[in-house]
């Protein structure tokens, strides 16, 4: 019995290399068939937004006159939105936390050194700057009009700053300027 069963595994295990060395062809049926890729899409927005290195400046000017040029801030401008608007960036003045404010009739700001990224951006000859723009009111510093705005811009801004006349030796005055960006449609 053992021999019996013994012939009958080597028989089966033949029969088994024998279907699966036989070619393919002896297998193959017809028909058809079609493979589907269904894509979903979704539009996302991208950002406006402006990014810098805020500074803090001293100095030290005689009471009625314009310092220098200070604080000089460079502003970044990235347009992701994937739009044609142009965008515009505003600066506003406001008195300090703690402390004596400058008013903002004693600061002017100026706008210079626009150059695009490596990735793209709004040419120098499509922005508007400003040069020595009292802060009475928020300053729109640089715009790209009805230009398209997109890809990121750099930019440098710099503030001038006066002592208010009726100051005493050795008063000590601040005051911030907040750099904002806007799509201007």
């Amino acid at each position: 019995m053992i021999r019996t069963t013994r012939s009958r595994l080597v028989v089966a295990g033949v029969a088994g290399v024998t279907l699966a060395c036989t070619p393919l062809a002896a297998f193959a049926g017809s028909g058809t068939g079609t493979v589907t890729t269904t894509v979903t899409a979704t539009a996302t927005s991208g950002a406006l937004t402006i990014a810098g290195t805020g500074v803090a400046v001293s100095v030290s000017t005689a009471p009625g006159t314009f310092s220098s040029s200070i604080g000089a801030t460079v502003l970044s401008v990235s347009d992701l939105t994937g739009t044609t608007n142009g965008w515009a960036v505003t600066a506003t003045y406001s008195d300090p936390a703690v402390g004596a404010g400058l008013g903002a009739d004693n600061v002017e700001v100026s706008t210079s050194n626009v150059v695009p990224n490596a990735l793209g951006g709004v040419l120098a000859s499509n922005v508007t700057t400003v040069t020595d723009q009292l802060l009475t009111t928020p300053v729109t510093v640089l715009t790209t009009g009805s230009n398209s705005g997109a890809g990121v811009t750099a930019a440098t801004a710099a503030v001038k700053v006066r002592v208010p006349q009726t100051a005493q030796t050795g008063s000590v005055y601040g005051g911030v300027v907040t750099y904002t960006v806007a799509s201007v449609r």
